[in-house]
């Protein structure tokens, strides 16, 4: 069992076949399959199932331990959060994290597995803030947590908006500051799907013509969905431009139709009405005092700017207000981005003192030809916004940035934090996928621990 090449094929099963096949680990005991194995290497002698249950684990917790180191070097994350069913109708508390990774030449969208561990008992907010703040412990996240991302369950809300975090290990104070911090933010995805359902709910016209509004719905739907639920691009920026442009085109559809007249109200009035937040922050809705509208953060304003496919162009043609307003939602913004820079600026490098410039002319023969040498002053961030604007013309932001990084220091790091938040509860929910592919019918006796190890490494691949 030692020899390297034994160690070597009984790890590509378990990584090749396995995990990434999703192979059931009876195979190794499968009379054809041991067969195969002898003639690919007549001296391999086959693990069991119980060894490779064993590898299993002791591969989960490598990459575990892996992810917890990477998770130390970044200052700031952002987590999804659900719970699924399995068919054996056991609960699963899924968390994924989301990061910027960044090193000398480029900027990367980290996207990992923290867990997939099972859930017993009632889905009561209580419950799962507990196990959620058991999960972050583990990697030692909770004081680099900036958004966590839901759906709209009942449950889900009160769990990170009331139960998190608890008071039970912290002073008051100390719980009042990470409330303040810890935001948490709606599915984008699920809430544009409840804004198409609504809007169905209006017409009147019979089943057999709803198949006309299919082009219609999809719009809705498709185009702002598949711009918010990628994994390893940016999401959040899309969410300010999509609803604004989807409410611009409703807006435009109202004269125009006739019998369909119900379904662009009543799709434009729930647009309004479950984006509230995004509408007053470009003041084309009044806020209403006492009450949190949904999607009110900053957040969405300040990646849609910080986003050079977007930066400030969704403004002119899409926020429906008059030339001065639209101003002021532009020099908002601005103060938004600038606000967040003065908290997260650098020192700025001095000139050389005039003592060390002296005796630099009195060295060396030549010395006084030489032009005095200073070192780089930094550029205020406002004058980096402004250059940053100029030059935004539809980049791809990672690459952007990249490229940037040193000529805007204090906006990149704004951006690579805020543009790391995603806009949608989607990658969890791939993970629960995952999850349904492995746990086939025929595999419905596999153990909660070997299926959420399973998972975690599938979703956690080097």
């Amino acid at each position: 069992m030692s020899h390297p090449q034994q160690k070597a094929i009984s790890n590509a099963i378990l990584s090749d076949l396995i995990i990434d096949c999703n192979f059931p680990l009876s195979i190794v005991e499968n009379k054809s399959f041991r067969h195969f194995l002898a003639v690919l290497d007549s001296k391999y002698t086959p693990v069991c199932r119980r060894t490779l249950t064993t590898k299993t684990e002791s591969l989960a917790e490598e990459r575990r331990l892996k992810l917890k180191t990477q998770l130390s070097n970044t200052d700031y994350v952002s987590v999804t959060v659900d719970i699924w069913s399995d068919r054996k109708m056991r609960g699963f508390l899924g968390v994924t994290v989301h990061w910027m990774e960044r090193d000398a030449e480029r900027v990367q969208l980290k996207t990992n597995l923290l867990a997939c561990n099972r859930f017993k008992g009632s889905h009561t907010a209580e419950r799962i803030c507990d196990q959620f703040e058991a999960i972050c412990d583990e990697y030692n996240i909770k004081a680099k947590l900036d958004y966590i991302i839901s759906d709209n369950a009942a449950n889900m809300r009160k769990a990170f908006t009331v139960c998190f975090p608890s008071e039970q290990e912290e002073d008051q104070q100390t719980v009042d500051a990470a409330m303040a911090k810890k935001q948490r933010l709606q599915c984008f995805a699920h809430t544009l799907q409840l804004v198409v359902g609504d809007g169905l709910k209006e017409t009147k016209v019979a089943c057999p013509s709803l198949s006309k509004l299919s082009k219609l719905s999809s719009l809705l739907h498709t185009k702002a969905t598949d711009l918010t639920q990628g994994e390893k691009v940016i999401t959040i920026s899309a969410v300010v431009p999509s609803v604004l442009s989807l409410n611009h085109h409703l807006e435009k559809l109202k004269p125009q139709v006739r019998f369909l007249s119900g379904l662009v109200r009543g799709l434009q009035a729930s647009l309004k009405k479950r984006f509230l937040g995004i509408f007053i922050n470009v003041k084309m809705a009044q806020s209403q005092e006492g009450i949190t509208a949904p999607f009110s953060d900053t957040v969405y304003l300040k990646a849609a700017a910080l986003d050079p496919a977007f930066c400030l162009l969704w403004i002119e043609p899409h926020v429906l207000v008059n030339r001065d307003i639209k101003a002021e939602v532009a020099q908002r913004v601005i103060e938004l981005i600038l606000q967040d820079a003065a908290e997260t600026e650098q020192p700025v490098p001095v000139t050389m003192p005039a003592e060390e410039l002296e005796d630099m002319e009195g060295e060396g023969l030549f010395a006084a030809y030489h032009k005095r040498q200073k070192r780089d002053v930094g550029t205020p961030p406002a004058v980096q916004l402004s250059h940053y604007i100029d030059m935004a013309e539809g980049q791809n932001a990672l690459l952007f940035w990249a490229l940037n990084s040193k000529t805007l220091p204090s906006l990149f790091q704004v951006a690579i934090r805020v543009l790391a938040v995603p806009a949608s509860s989607a990658p969890v929910e791939r993970v629960f996928s995952h999850g349904g592919i492995i746990l086939r019918p025929h595999r419905t006796q596999m153990t909660d621990r070997l299926l959420a190890n399973l998972i975690f490494c599938k979703c956690n691949a080097v």
